[in-house]
């Protein structure tokens, strides 16, 4: 299932030589917060994963298979009213596989970190 323009959309991307950071807005409102610990809703981490994915993916305009997650440190809970920022940097592109450093953050919070590691399909 899809993630993008359902459960998150993206408000703004930011990119240079060694950063690209997309902002993005969660859907209050989704199914998922119903049920992920109803009247205290907070965003699933596989989810914040699935969203890195897919962030990537319209990025690089190519199908990403998640082949390892070296490393996911889950430092604070992303709640439905949160625009956290997707900060991805040493990312290294070669021969079909992607590897990626990914923070999940706000301001001055950062929610979760991440080092993936992808197979580039079509």
């Amino acid at each position: 299932m899809k993630l993008i323009d359902n459960f998150f959309h993206i408000v703004t991307i930011e990119s240079n030589a060694t950063e690209y950071k997309c902002k993005v807005k969660l859907n209050a409102e989704h199914d998922l917060y119903r049920v992920h610990f109803p009247g205290n809703p907070v965003t699933p981490g596989v989810c914040l994963v699935q969203m890195a994915t897919e962030i990537l993916e319209e990025k690089y305009k190519k199908k990403l298979l998640l082949t390892s997650a070296g490393s996911i440190k889950f430092k604070k809970m992303v709640v439905p009213h949160d625009e956290p920022t997707f900060l991805f940097s040493k990312t290294i592109l070669e021969d079909n596989v992607l590897r990626v450093n990914a923070s999940v953050e706000n301001d001055d919070v950062q929610f979760a970190k991440m080092s993936l590691r992808y197979i580039i399909g079509n």
